[in-house]
């Protein structure tokens, strides 16, 4: 051990009897070790007392103290990085050679801590020192703990290990030494050492390619001898990996691969190693080639075991007996069971009205991922084979649907009468995840499926009625869009809507969940004209569940009433007044109960600003008190987040409260349209316009978004609440598209549809002086090749927009950016945005009909030209006016060319179809 320090005995024993004390039962004993543990934190020499006490191997201390004192001493590390640290970086390998495997872990985790700070520029000795413990064969206990360090290295540090340092890369290094290790005949070396490699692979490195080959034939080699369960589920890892960073190195032995995948998933107890290996399967069932992969003979094999694998282990079933015994609808949820509450994927406000999902859609990958939802018992919600198997027979449906209708359908079948449960309920599973190529090819069997599984939503066993609403809903658009068509089975819609209906009353709280999540589908996938029968039962239904559902179902709840509403919309909900009396009090009475700071308002606020902007003037009885509260909320949050940067004791808000307030304000304004500057104007105890402002500068990208769309809004109704604002405004907008990302286009995507609303809107004076610098900054989205399509569609409609107001100053800079704004505009709906799009160009192109197009003297001028009345031609829906706009500049161009550039150069850059319906307008 180095001697450049000198550790003092006495108080090294203090700090042992501190942490002694930290550890102690007694509550009082225990405090005033913490305090005092607190103090000598503040030592300048710490770390090396802690590092003492952690490596020296002395019997007379507890295990316990020593590892306290490792995980102290990380922390402390982590939390002070730029110390002077030289004794620890010398000596912290003596942990690894602790007799004890919990102090060589922790030893591990330090030496993990230091090198995320150091690297190998700061540390270069760390490498060295370690592959030659684990290169020795002097203990083996030791070398083990040396590579587990490493392990973590490489996991925490891969892609630093693969710069080059000098003239070569670490990698490399480690990865021969790492390869050598292969022959090892220990079971521990020989994992970890498959690990670290395993962690190089997705980097496609030179170091790993070179002996890609030559790794492959080992752990074939092994593969065919070791069954140790941690090796073989690496294995399995390292052919997912392979898979999908070199697929045509592993072609040639996938036969073999798969083989050993499915005997792993036949024979091995542990689902880890059966879960990695069925994890192999669904990467392999997305590839493009899957149908020369998988013969008819490899599918035979693989499809019974994935059924096989989708019913609940015997574990499983423990599980869910001792949970489900305790799931009844009158017994409170207690706090740990409400898993963290996030609030829904947003939506990027787009001209167009169409939307786009920021999410994931969690039914459509997996076969299962709704069930998973539902299952109350921590063990059963993770991500298991049960699951794996069934995401896996879903993309394979998709995939390969005849060959896997064509195996499956005999055996589920006969599974899914089976008298035992789980037997049946993992066939009903089957058939949900199989939907897409069911009703694809199979739709004969549809009239027999769906009678049976709305049959089944009587089954005495809860997980069976469970599931059997999740794969009813995975039919929903087959059973809606028979009934809407008037088809043969139109009158298959009626029970199976009420049988999931009554299944939202049932008296176990996983099965309520199911069917509330089953009726979002239907009412989502269904023609309002089917759901409008069911618009009172549906409100009295909403009603009684609000009265007896617990904390954990009103999430759901919540989700349904606000698609039901905006599936039935102001018409239907305003045409009884009794409506509005059934659905508003027992939400308002929720609402009234819930806590500003409690997170179970986040899907009621959601909730609410979907029923306000529905029910417009409808909902002016209870707008006041509403918006005031969520203006409450969101000053509240930005009071707390500013006071939280001076005073580290407090803790921050939950930007949830604010996004959800946000949407509430919006969905109010949204409503109440022109008439909600009086609702603004009467809250005198915040400035809306401020919050937004400070929103706008929020680290959080959610909050940004929400605001962003809230400003568009406000713009449409309120504009003039915005003017006294519009600088700081401007330059909001200006910084968050000058700092975009890919991360980040949802909120750039709304901050560019509000700023089209606004320039529409303002009059020149106003936006005059930001027109060139909001071009520099749209310019360059327009012409990438890599922006989202619907970034792209705000932007060219809002570059046309700038014609409205300020044409003068932007009509010179039209060649910059018109042969993709054309390239948008053909393919943009016909609608309001697109129309004023259109009129502010035909402005721009008015004032400057030459040189907008870069000279019309040249033949790309003319090109131009000729792209601009390819999309006027292709109008489908013009109002009057923009017909006459139309009309008027194709005479001019005609006129100011002359009959034989028009005739010979113009429209002969043009299709022969599109140049017709130009002459016919």
């Amino acid at each position: 051990m180095s001697t450049s320090w000198n550790v003092d005995p006495h108080a090294l024993e203090q700090l042992k009897h501190i942490f002694q004390g930290t550890l102690s039962s007694n509550n009082q004993e225990r405090k005033l070790a913490n305090e005092a543990l607190n103090e000598a934190k503040q030592q300048q020499e710490i770390e090396n007392y802690l590092l003492n006490l952690l490596i020296h191997d002395d019997s007379n201390t507890r295990s316990d103290v020593r590892a306290a004192a490792g995980i102290n001493l990380k922390n402390h590390i982590l939390k002070n990085r730029s110390e002077n640290r030289q004794y620890v970086l010398q000596n912290i390998l003596h942990g690894l050679m602790s007799r004890e495997s919990l102090i060589r872990n922790i030893t591990g985790n330090v030496i993990t801590s230091l090198f995320s700070i150091y690297g190998l520029n700061q540390w270069p000795e760390i490498l060295t020192n370690l592959i030659e413990i684990i290169n020795s064969n002097s203990n083996s206990i030791q070398q083990e703990a040396a590579l587990s360090a490493l392990s973590k290295i490489c996991e925490d540090s891969t892609v630093e290990l693969d710069q080059e340092i000098g003239s070569t890369k670490p990698s490399n290094f480690i990865i021969q030494n790492l390869l050598q290790l292969l022959n090892n005949s220990n079971n521990k070396i020989l994992s970890n050492s498959i690990y670290c490699i395993n962690q190089f692979i997705p980097l496609n490195t030179q170091s790993f390619l070179v002996i890609l080959d030559q790794y492959l034939m080992k752990i074939f080699e092994i593969a065919e001898i070791n069954h140790n369960q941690q090796v073989s589920k690496n294995i399995c890892q390292s052919f997912l990996l392979i898979l999908e960073s070199r697929p045509d190195k592993l072609k040639p032995h996938l036969d073999g691969v798969i083989n050993y995948c499915l005997h792993l998933m036949q024979q091995n107890d542990s689902n880890e190693v059966s879960l990695e290996a069925c994890e192999f399967l669904l990467a392999l069932s997305t590839a493009k080639d899957i149908k020369e992969i998988c013969t008819n003979e490899k599918i035979s094999m693989i499809l019974p075991i994935l059924l096989d694998k989708m019913v609940y282990s015997e574990e499983d079933i423990l599980l869910i007996e001792i949970s489900d015994s305790k799931d009844d609808s009158t017994v409170q949820d207690k706090d740990e069971d409400i898993k963290p509450t996030n609030i829904k994927s947003k939506e990027t406000k787009n001209n167009g009205s169409s939307k786009l999902k920021n999410g994931y859609e969690s039914d459509s990958e997996s076969g299962d991922d709704s069930d998973s939802d539902l299952e109350d018992n921590a063990e059963l919600n993770q991500w298991s084979l049960r699951k794996c198997s069934a995401a896996t027979l879903d993309v394979l449906s998709e995939n390969l649907p005849q060959e896997v209708l064509i195996i499956t359908l005999p055996i589920l079948q006969e599974k899914i009468v089976s008298k035992e449960w789980p037997i049946r309920e993992a066939a009903i599973l089957a058939f949900g995840a199989m939907s897409q190529s069911f009703i694809q090819l199979a739709g004969d069997n549809l009239p027999d499926l769906v009678p049976f599984l709305v049959d089944r939503l009587q089954d005495q066993e809860p997980r069976v009625r469970q599931i059997t609403c999740w794969t009813l809903s995975r039919y929903s658009s087959w059973v809606s869009e028979e009934a809407h068509e008037g088809g043969q089975y139109s009158n298959y819609f009626g029970p199976t809507f009420q049988s999931i209906i009554t299944c939202a009353l049932d008296s176990k709280k996983i099965v309520q969940e199911a069917a509330c999540s089953a009726l979002s589908s239907f009412i989502e996938e269904s023609d309002s004209n089917l759901i409008t029968p069911y618009l009172e039962p549906l409100l009295e239904l909403f009603s009684k569940c609000l009265l007896i559902y617990q904390r954990k179902n009103y999430i759901i709840l919540y989700d349904c009433i606000q698609t039901f509403v905006e599936k039935m919309g102001y018409e239907n909900l305003s045409a009884k007044q009794e409506y509005v009396n059934i659905l508003l009090p027992p939400l308002l009475k929720k609402w009234e109960m819930l806590n500003d700071d409690d997170n179970d308002l986040w899907p009621l606020l959601e909730c609410m600003a979907s029923i306000a902007a529905t029910l417009r003037e409808i909902f002016a009885p209870f707008a006041i008190p509403v918006y005031d509260r969520a203006i409450k909320i969101l000053s509240n949050c930005i009071l707390l987040d500013q006071e939280c940067l001076t005073n580290p004791t407090i803790e921050a808000p939950e930007k949830d409260f604010m996004v959800t307030s946000l949407d509430l304000i919006d969905g109010l304004i949204q409503g109440f349209e022109y008439h909600s500057i009086d609702l603004i104007q009467q809250n005198t105890k915040s400035n809306l316009i401020d919050l937004l402002l400070i929103c706008f500068e929020d680290y959080n990208a959610d909050v940004r978004q929400s605001a962003y769309a809230l400003l568009g809004d406000l713009a449409i109704f309120t504009i003039d609440l915005i003017k006294p604002k519009l600088h700081q405004i401007i330059l909001s907008i200006g910084n968050e598209i000058n700092q975009r990302s890919y991360e980040t286009f949802p909120v750039y995507n709304n901050a560019i549809w509000a700023l089209g609303e606004m320039i529409i809107r303002l009059p020149e004076q106003d936006i005059k002086q930001y027109l060139n610098n909001l071009v520099d900054l749209l310019t360059p989205i327009i012409n990438s090749s890599d922006i989202q399509s619907t970034v792209i569609e705000n932007v060219a409609i809002c570059l046309g927009r700038m014609g409205i107001n300020g044409s003068d100053i932007v009509s010179s800079r039209i060649n910059e950016f018109i042969i993709p704004w054309c390239s948008k505009f053909l393919t943009l709906a016909d609608n309001n945005e697109k129309e004023s799009g259109f009129m502010g160009m035909i402005n721009m192109i008015s004032k400057n009909p030459d040189h907008g197009f870069g000279g019309l003297q040249s033949q790309q001028g003319l090109k131009n030209l000729a792209c601009l009345l390819t999309c006027i031609a292709t109008y489908q829906d013009a109002s009057q006016d923009l017909q006459n706009l139309f009309i008027d500049l194709i005479k001019n161009y005609k006129h100011l060319l002359g009959d034989e550039i028009w005739n010979n150069q113009v429209l002969q850059f043009m299709d022969p179809q599109i140049r017709n319906r130009l002459l016919q307008l």
